[in-house]
C-alpha cells in the first residue's frame, strides 16, 4: 500500500458513521503551525487594521488575551477565519485557472467585467451575483437546480456537492431564500486562523518628502468637466458644490492631491512585534460525517463515504495550498514556518492518532483518488461546472457603478 492509499484509507474510516468503525472516534484533522517574521524574532510585522467603534478614531487592531501552554499570553489577529477562508478560495481559483485541478465551482460571465465563480463571491454560491444571473433564458434563483442547492441541509448534499463543494466546507447561507423548508445556513466545516502570540504594539513614523517645498498655504480646487486637469489653481476653472461655489479638491491642500512633504508623525497603527505567530486549522469530522449525498430520495452508506472522502481530501488540499505558496499575508507581514506543518489526525479525546507531513503528503494525490472514488458512485465533478450570464440589470450596475466611480462621485 503506497503513501496515498495509505491516508485514504485512515480517511475512509475517520468518515465512517456506523457502528462497527466507531463512529465517534475521530474528532478533527489539525494543523498548528508556529511561524515566525521572515526577518527572524523581533522583526516589526503589520496586522491588519478595522475601523474603530467611534467615527473620526483611529484604526484598530483585534486584540485579545488567550490561555496557551498554562499562560495567559496578549495576542493580536493577523489573519481572521474570514480572511484565510479567502486566500484559500483564491488560491484554489489559481489552481484551476492553471489546470492542475478541477473542483466544480458555478461561473458567471460578467461581459467586460471578466469571468468570474463563487470562489471569488462573498457569499460564495448563494451570491446575489449568481442567484440574480441568467441561464438558459431565466433568472438562476427561479431555476429548480438553485432552489435545490439553496435548500440544503447537512443530510441532503447532493446539488451543492456537484456544483459548488467549497461552499460546504467554508461555510455558506442562502439568505434571500423565502422557503418553508428553510434557506441552506451551513456552518464552516474548516477553519483557519493565525494570532500572534506574546504580542507587543509598536510605533511607527509617518512622512513623506517631496523634491519641490510646495506651500501648503496654496488651495487646489477640483477641475471642471471641460478641463483636461484634475486639479486647478484659478477658482475660474473650479467645479462648481453643492452650494455653487467652487469646489476644493479634497482638503483643498497640495498634499491631498499628492503634492508637497508630508510633516513626520507617529502613527497610531505601527505593527507589532511578538514572541511567535500561530496558524491554528482544523476540519470537523463529526460534522464531515453528518453529510450525506441522496439520490432520487434514497441514501446509500458507500456513497455518503465517498462524498465525505471527496470534502475531507479538497479541504486537506486547501489547508496544503497555503503552505506551499507561504505566508505572505499582506505588506510587512511575511512569515515562515518555524518546522515543517504537519496534519495531525485526532481522537474524540484530542489525542493525535496519526499524522502525515503537510509537504511530504501529495494532497493533490489524495483528492483525485477522491474523485475517483466519488465517480464510481455517481458523485462525479466533471460536468459539475456551471455557466451563467450576468442579467442586463446587474451589467447595466456595474457599468453605472463604474461611471459614478470614475467621475468622482
Amino acid at each position: 500500500m503506497d503513501g496515498t492509499d495509505s491516508v485514504i484509507d485512515q480517511l475512509r474510516r475517520a468518515v465512517t458513521a456506523n457502528r462497527e468503525q466507531g463512529p465517534s472516534w475521530a474528532g478533527a484533522i489539525r494543523m498548528r503551525v508556529h511561524l515566525q517574521p521572515a526577518g527572524g524574532p523581533g522583526t516589526k510585522v503589520m496586522p491588519p487594521t478595522y475601523a474603530p467603534e467611534r467615527s473620526g478614531d483611529a484604526p484598530v487592531y483585534i486584540e485579545e488575551t488567550r490561555r496557551i501552554a498554562g499562560e495567559d499570553k496578549s495576542c493580536i489577529s493577523l489573519d481572521s477565519v474570514a480572511s484565510q477562508a479567502n486566500r484559500a478560495e483564491l488560491a484554489l481559483a489559481d489552481e484551476i485557472a492553471l489546470k492542475n485541478a478541477h473542483v466544480p465551482t458555478i461561473w458567471v460571465d460578467q461581459g467586460e467585467f471578466g469571468l468570474h465563480s463563487a470562489l471569488e463571491f462573498s457569499h460564495r454560491s448563494y451570491d446575489a451575483w449568481i442567484e440574480d444571473a441568467v441561464v438558459d433564458g431565466r433568472r438562476f434563483g427561479d431555476t429548480e437546480e438553485w432552489v435545490q442547492m439553496a435548500s440544503s441541509k447537512r443530510h441532503d448534499l447532493a446539488a451543492l456537492l456537484r456544483h459548488s463543494p467549497v461552499s460546504i466546507l467554508l461555510g455558506s447561507w442562502a439568505s434571500r431564500l423565502k422557503n418553508p423548508q428553510g434557506a441552506a445556513r451551513l456552518a464552516r466545516i474548516l477553519t483557519s486562523e493565525i494570532i500572534a502570540v506574546g504580542a507587543e504594539k509598536g510605533a511607527r513614523a509617518k512622512s513623506k518628502r517631496d523634491i519641490h517645498n510646495v506651500s501648503k498655504g496654496i488651495t487646489l480646487y477640483k477641475a471642471g468637466a471641460d478641463s483636461p486637469e484634475r486639479v486647478v489653481l484659478d477658482p475660474a476653472q473650479a467645479a462648481k458644490g453643492d452650494n455653487g461655489k467652487e469646489a476644493p479638491f479634497a482638503d483643498g491642500r497640495p498634499s491631498s492631491a499628492g503634492y508637497g512633504s508630508v510633516t513626520p508623525s507617529l502613527s497610531d497603527h505601527g505593527g507589532i512585534t511578538m514572541e511567535y505567530a500561530l496558524q491554528i486549522a482544523t476540519i470537523s469530522l463529526p460534522a464531515i460525517r453528518e453529510c450525506r449525498f441522496p439520490e432520487a430520495g434514497e441514501h446509500d452508506d458507500s456513497r455518503d463515504v465517498a462524498g465525505r472522502l471527496m470534502l475531507v481530501t479538497l479541504g486537506l488540499r486547501l489547508l496544503a495550498l497555503q503552505v506551499e505558496r507561504g505566508y505572505d499575508l499582506r505588506s510587512g507581514c511575511l512569515l515562515t514556518p518555524e518546522a515543517d506543518p504537519t496534519f495531525e489526525l485526532i481522537d474524540r479525546l484530542g489525542q493525535t492518532v496519526d499524522s502525515w507531513s503537510v509537504m511530504d503528503t501529495d494532497t493533490a494525490a489524495l483528492l483525485e483518488t477522491a474523485k475517483e472514488l466519488g465517480a464510481e458512485h455517481g458523485l462525479d465533478w466533471a460536468s459539475g461546472d456551471m455557466r451563467l450570464k450576468a442579467s442586463d440589470v446587474q451589467l447595466e450596475l456595474l457599468r453605472g457603478s463604474l461611471a459614478k466611480s470614475t467621475s468622482g462621485v
